[in-house]
């Protein structure tokens, strides 16, 4: 009777515990945005780089423009991260929701 009790009490433990691991569906959403925005921003990012790296190997006034275009993909690639958080935020929040 008392290993009974115990193997109840330990499998009642266990399902609470899994249960509390679940996310929501505003969870699992969120986490899609941030996912998608931050691999939009690496991408954007690392072309930054290549850009940035052409223009080195051309020196001069092409490499002054290549690192400004660079700058600019760079500040891009962060707006883009951070309207995809605020985005996954407001999800979170149930203010948005994914279309």
């Amino acid at each position: 009777m008392k290993s009974s009790l115990t193997l109840s009490i330990a499998s009642f433990a266990a399902v609470l515990a899994l249960a509390g691991c679940e996310k929501s569906a505003a969870e699992k959403q969120a986490d899609g945005v941030r996912e998608s925005t931050e691999a939009t921003a690496d991408n954007l990012e690392n072309k930054a780089e290549m850009v940035e790296d052409k223009g080195e190997a051309m020196g001069g006034v092409a490499e002054n423009n290549a690192e400004a275009n660079a700058d600019a993909m760079r500040n891009q690639a962060d707006a883009i991260e951070e309207r995809g958080e605020a985005r996954a935020d407001a999800i979170e929040d149930g203010e948005a929701t994914v279309k």
